[in-house]
């Protein structure tokens, strides 16, 4: 806060201001499933990548909802965003490797992409509009997560 303010010292000259993303970053895999790529508290900006697969014989699209939360199920976390990546290699189940990328820039526009490994097809989203919540929301999403920690646990067993 003396930062910001304006009141500097020597021992406020010695600070590093960083920004961190609020929230944990991820999109909603099989089930519900939050699969994070950017956990809350990361500095940046930043990129992250991770490499999923399809669900189905013979796939050819996947849309990637992406989310902010804490919460293990998307269901209690905030819709960010989304795409569909088409084009995706024809094979079974678990065979074709999607990249997804998350990269978050020094403004917080967060661009989110998805490349197939051997076809080349990608997809991207930027969201600008992040930062949506104020922090009493963003308290309560991490307060409804510790909250709800064992039922979400439960409900990942099953799956």
């Amino acid at each position: 806060a003396a930062v910001l303010s304006g009141a500097r010292d020597a021992t406020t000259d010695q600070l590093l201001l960083v920004d961190v993303t609020p929230l944990s970053l991820g999109i909603e895999t099989e089930g519900k499933v939050m699969s994070v790529l950017i956990k809350r508290n990361t500095p940046i900006p930043s990129s992250h990548k991770k490499t999923y697969t399809t669900v189905h014989d013979y796939q050819q699209s996947v849309d990637i909802p992406i989310y902010e939360g804490e919460r293990s199920c998307v269901d209690g976390n905030n819709l960010l965003g989304e795409f569909t990546i088409s084009g995706i290699e024809r094979a079974k189940q678990g065979v074709p490797k999607i990249i997804v990328s998350f990269d978050i820039d020094s403004n917080g526009i967060l661009s989110v992409s998805a490349r197939d490994d051997v076809t080349g097809s990608e997809n991207s989203v930027q969201i600008k509009n992040r930062g949506r919540l104020s922090p009493e929301e963003i308290e309560r999403m991490v307060e409804d997560a510790k909250k709800f920690e064992k039922d979400d646990a439960a409900r990942l067993e099953v799956l």
